[in-house]
């Protein structure tokens, strides 16, 4: 009598699938942070301010830098912690320089990036529950991973077309998941998130001057898309845009002035914050203590 094939165990989730699988299981306060290439260390002043605030993150969902961001934080590891690692990262820890035809450079790195600083393998020795927002290049859809090996998600997430080869995976091939949903919303609410709060770094029209290479064309015409979608600002409760006008998108040696500007502009939306915290859970005092 011939064998049963074994199911396979899959990784990653369509939105459809991520909402049937978590609609029983109900989160609180959830942070959506998105990607934004060297703006992306930002969003560590806004968890900071947060946690200043006394303000209790429950669940995070992610998209590219703002994955590698939300990871760490879910980790548990502290936010100072983070800071630090955000402010000593360069270019040189996220990106090999292997030309193919799929990308000019391997996001390979990244992976050893997420070993080296987080120590954590899977979803599943995370402290708080993580979406990782990917694209699929061959549906366009959005897939979204929750558990399953941590630095491959993250590796996809932040595979920008063009730049990055993408991340071949299960039969797909996964790439940056702005192209999908660079501000998580739809990711974080399908998580379980009662509480909303967006961290979106394309809030404010950038002006470059004229670019000098192909990196710095194909990574502008990344921003000039995924700055459009704007679909995820009416699931959002609370929205913190920073404004990143005044630094270079590719420059990562003013990440302590960035974390600064993002930490400054979330305090500004702290009673905002707060407020929705107080009218969503007055009435289910058991989700909230």
């Amino acid at each position: 009598m011939p064998k049963k094939a074994a199911k396979r165990e899959q990784h990653f989730h369509t939105l459809a699938q991520l909402k049937e699988t978590m609609e029983a299981n109900r989160y609180k306060v959830g942070v959506a942070l998105c990607g934004g290439v060297a703006y992306g260390v930002a969003q560590i002043g806004v968890l900071k301010a947060l946690e200043e605030a006394g303000i209790h993150v429950d669940c995070l969902a992610g998209t590219s830098a703002g994955a590698i961001i939300a990871a760490a934080y879910a980790s548990g590891l502290p936010v100072s912690r983070i800071e630090e690692i955000g402010i000593n990262t360069g270019w040189g820890e996220l990106f090999a320089f292997r030309p193919s035809r799929k990308g000019l450079v391997s996001s390979g790195p990244i992976e050893e990036y997420i070993r080296k600083y987080l120590k954590v393998a899977n979803f599943s020795d995370l402290k708080k529950p993580l979406a990782v927002v990917t694209t699929d290049l061959c549906s366009g859809e959005e897939i979204v991973f929750t558990d399953g090996p941590l630095d491959k998600a993250v590796r996809a997430s932040c595979s920008i077309p063009g730049v990055y080869t993408p991340v071949e995976l299960e039969g797909h091939q996964l790439a940056d998941g702005g192209m999908a949903e660079n501000v998580p919303v739809k990711a974080l609410k399908n998580l379980g998130a009662d509480v909303v709060i967006a961290v979106n770094l394309f809030g404010h029209h950038q002006v470059f001057p004229p670019a000098s290479n192909v990196f710095q064309i194909l990574m502008r015409v990344w921003y000039f898309f995924v700055q459009e979608e704007s679909s995820w600002r009416e699931q959002a409760d609370v929205i913190i845009e920073p404004d990143m006008r005044l630094f270079d998108l590719f420059d990562f040696s003013a990440g302590k002035e960035m974390i600064a500007v993002g930490e400054k502009e979330a305090k500004k939306h702290m009673p905002k914050i707060k407020q929705t915290i107080q009218r969503r859970f007055v009435f289910r005092p058991e989700i909230y203590r």
